[in-house]
């Protein structure tokens, strides 16, 4: 009797400890952990309409796949109000977190407490959120920081081609967005140290956007025909500038500098073309910007990091220009995924 009272003893500790190990087993993780329970992810992209976040996507398709994630992706189309749909519909699926690339910082806010309430922590991209309404890491690049470094090295190949030129400088911008706005003032910060005698001729607000860019360029030309340096604050904005001053004959390497911000495709085929005046590009990372997002949601959903940690975890711009095609080429590959051959 001793012998199987022993026997049902053992039999119920080994029964437990199973159970224990195949609960360990559902553990949601993603890396180098065995798992067994596919982490779910929700990514909300500020738009699917410009070159820049087409790539960010692909490149965070890419790395979740490397990681064993599932991705529930969905384009944010500049809508915050579209957005904030988008984010009640993942905290009702239960994802295991949210990468939300917002419009409006302090609406925005309210769904990340919701989201997080829920128990899903949420990591920001590319536009802050209101951090006196919500605690939450956020991704992105320094803005004034990157604007600076291309006004700069717009100022030095300004003086280079035009050396008997005065600077007078048409900003592209979109009001209301601080980031591009950032980038703007850094810019000009930056242009400015190096040729103080640089006069602001207008600041336009492009809306982000190529159409709307190139029709309130056409409208400050016909006004402001002086002006001989152009800065967009993305890419679309400046290839909209470039394409209403190309409309007036000039846009020539001969006629004025463009300056661009994202470093997309359509951008590095200008700066490669000899007549084209967009000759620098302020170059985001799409790749490296991807893998920080998705590493700092990770890092909560482990438990290495806190859900309402505040840190900004930035990842500087690079410049491009024409004077490096191989640099160029190997830049479009690794972060566009981009298999045109420059030199055709």
């Amino acid at each position: 009797m001793v012998n199987v009272r022993k026997f049902v003893a053992l039999t119920l500790i080994l029964l437990l400890t199973a159970a224990i190990a195949a609960g360990c087993g559902e553990t949601k993780t993603a890396g180098g952990d065995n798992t067994k329970k596919k982490l779910k992810i929700g990514v909300i992209y500020l738009t699917a309409e410009h070159p820049y976040y087409q790539a960010h996507a692909k490149q965070t398709q890419a790395y979740a796949k490397e990681k064993g994630i599932e991705l529930v992706e969905l384009d944010g189309k500049a809508d915050q109000a579209n957005m904030t749909t988008q984010m009640e519909n993942l905290i009702a699926q239960k994802v295991d977190g949210i990468i939300y690339a917002l419009l409006e910082p302090k609406a925005a806010s309210a769904d990340i407490n919701e989201a997080q309430q829920a128990g899903i922590p949420v990591a920001t991209f590319a536009i802050k959120h209101d951090p006196a309404i919500a605690k939450a890491p956020f991704v992105g690049i320094p803005e004034s920081d990157a604007g600076a470094l291309g006004g700069e090295e717009a100022a030095k190949t300004f003086q280079k081609k035009f050396p008997d030129k005065a600077p007078v400088l048409c900003l592209i911008d979109s009001i209301g967005i601080k980031p591009v706005n950032d980038r703007i003032d850094g810019f000009v910060k930056g242009f400015q140290k190096v040729l103080p005698n640089a006069k602001i001729a207008g600041r336009l607000d492009g809306k982000s956007k190529k159409d709307v860019a190139l029709n309130v360029t056409e409208d400050f030309l016909q006004k402001n025909s002086d002006a001989n340096v152009f800065y967009g604050g993305n890419g679309d904005m400046s290839l909209g500038a470039l394409a209403a001053l190309e409309a007036r004959g000039r846009g020539t390497s001969a006629t004025e500098l463009v300056v661009s911000h994202d470093g997309s495709e359509p951008e590095v085929l200008k700066i490669m073309d000899p007549n084209s005046a967009l000759k620098l590009a302020v170059a985001n990372k799409p790749k490296e910007l991807a893998r920080a997002t998705v590493d700092t949601l990770l890092e909560i959903i482990n438990g290495k990091r806190e859900m309402t940690n505040t840190d900004d975890i930035l990842v500087n711009a690079a410049l491009i220009n024409g004077d490096n095609l191989a640099e160029s080429q190997t830049f479009l590959k690794d972060e566009y995924f981009s298999n045109l051959q420059l030199q055709k």
